[in-house]
């Protein structure tokens, strides 16, 4: 049990500093790397969090469910928001169960979504979806506001690792449909005449896997 608060707390460690802007400990004394030998690559999950937030991104990690309620609760709130829904069944019913504040069932009437995804790229600080987790709904269908429900072991290194996920996760059943969300000061998305990720505001509540 130790172990684990441990290496939770290591964890958060990390996405504060990232946050904070303040350099992240690597556990080694300076000396032992020597003046010319290659720097420590990053890791993953800081990696994409740092891409996400330099991006205009807002990211929340979740390490209880409580955490979780009132994550979503407070976007809710904070940004006068009306009502949140899903085109996923299975998140629709999570959102209720967990008793959010606001719910409502019809997508179309809805001002902000909450989805599951499929990764989130290191690399670039993309999110990974298909129809799987927006029913067939396009990014410029979808309410400007939108929250992502991440998992931990879904933080992949770059895009041929994601599109590997779906490949192997679905196989013979690979979904037609696959999208890549970007938060809006995305360089890519900055410089694109027409990009369905302009002027979105992106949520990603990262949960331990357990959860």
């Amino acid at each position: 049990m130790a172990e684990k608060e441990s290496k939770k707390k290591g964890f958060l460690g990390k996405f504060f500093d990232v946050l904070s802007g303040s350099p992240v400990p690597t556990g080694k004394p300076e000396d032992e790397h020597g003046k010319f030998a290659p720097e420590e690559k990053e890791p993953d999950d800081v990696r994409f969090v740092r891409q996400f937030t330099e991006s205009g991104g807002f990211f929340i990690y979740c390490g209880t469910k409580t955490e979780v309620i009132d994550a979503l609760n407070d976007i809710l709130e904070e940004h006068n928001l009306l009502g949140i829904g899903s085109p996923d069944e299975n998140v629709l019913t999570l959102l209720k169960q967990l008793n959010i504040n606001r719910v409502n069932e019809n997508v179309k009437e809805c001002d902000i979504i909450c989805t599951y995804c499929e990764s989130m790229i290191a690399f670039n600080g993309g999110i990974m979806m298909t129809e799987n987790q927006t029913n067939g709904l396009k990014i410029d269908q979808m309410p400007k506001y939108h929250i992502i429900l991440g998992k931990t072991s879904q933080i992949v290194e770059k895009l041929s690792d994601a599109m590997g996920r779906i490949n192997q996760h679905y196989r013979n059943n690979r979904p037609a449909q696959i999208s890549q969300l970007r938060a809006p000061n995305d360089e890519q998305v900055r410089i694109a005449n027409a990009d369905p990720n302009k002027g979105r505001v992106l949520f990603v509540l990262l949960i331990e896997d357990l959860l």
